[in-house]
């Protein structure tokens, strides 16, 4: 234990002082990098700092694990607020696509207009339906590819219904991006019902999750008897077990959650 103390010390203090951060040599999206270098960085200085806090190595580098996870989630919500923004921002853009059909444009023309109007990820995906067309597969290849690009159901039933209009083509195109628009909105209205319902839910599973640990390290704190009893084999083996149920009951967390996400249809 004292051997993995000291590694943990001098790795924090190799990363504070060079400021030289360990990347790793697989291939992964640049992201998921930064988000595992971050881990890495929570684990070495947290656990640094908890094992001179509390005196106890091993109890030290499991919150230390579990606090390493802090940059995981956070990029899972990042991931989600991206999402989340692409999805509440179709109203719009089906607005603004009526509007462009009513004035005399094309599907194809209006679509791409209204995206690149809308800016941010809506942006990106005009850029691709316009080198799509560019390089001769014209606007429904382009749709094809965003849909292709953007993980989200609602975005692959707007793609699909977009998709059909440009090939039926024809004087009611409007009338259908009106519905599909009419259509979006409430199914975004629907989702944010339900998302709100679960917050609470939410909350107490992370409450549940977080606070045995919170409760350890504060007794072992302030209880030297306690850090004693942590330091024997039988307290190794209730952390070991407690660690267990956590991460067990945090991925059965994460998987309930994509329980509640609507399933993609159109792929």
């Amino acid at each position: 234990m004292r051997g993995l103390a000291a590694l943990a010390s001098a790795a924090a203090g190799w990363v504070l002082i060079t400021g030289v951060i360990p990347r790793p040599q697989i291939a992964v999206p640049r992201v998921q990098a930064r988000t595992a270098a971050s881990g890495i960085i929570v684990f070495v200085v947290s656990s640094a700092v908890l094992i001179g806090v509390i005196g106890v190595p091993f109890v030290a580098l499991v919150v230390g694990l579990l606090l390493s996870l802090i940059p995981f989630v956070l990029a899972a919500k990042a991931d989600k607020r991206k999402s989340d923004a692409v999805r509440d921002g179709w109203p719009d853009v089906l607005a603004r696509v009526r509007t462009s059909i009513s004035a005399g444009a094309t599907l194809g023309d209006a679509v791409t207009d209204a995206l690149h109007d809308a800016g941010g990820p809506f942006r990106a995906m005009a850029d691709v339906i316009r080198r799509e067309v560019v390089v001769g597969g014209g606007f429904t290849a382009g749709l094809v590819e965003v849909r292709s690009i953007e993980d989200d159901p609602l975005t692959d039933r707007i793609i699909a219904t977009l998709s059909a209009a440009s090939d039926a083509g024809g004087r009611r195109v409007g009338d259908i991006v009106g519905v599909l628009g009419q259509s979006a909105a409430n199914e975004l209205r629907l989702r944010k019902a339900h998302d709100a319902a679960l917050t609470e839910q939410r909350m107490t599973v992370n409450v549940a999750l977080a606070a045995p640990w919170v409760i350890l390290v504060l007794t072992i704190t302030t209880n030297p008897q306690s850090a004693s009893a942590f330091s024997t084999a039988g307290g190794v083996v209730v952390v070991g077990i407690g660690l267990v149920g956590t991460v067990a009951g945090w991925l059965l967390a994460v998987r309930t959650a994509r329980l509640n996400r609507a399933p993609r249809v159109f792929r």
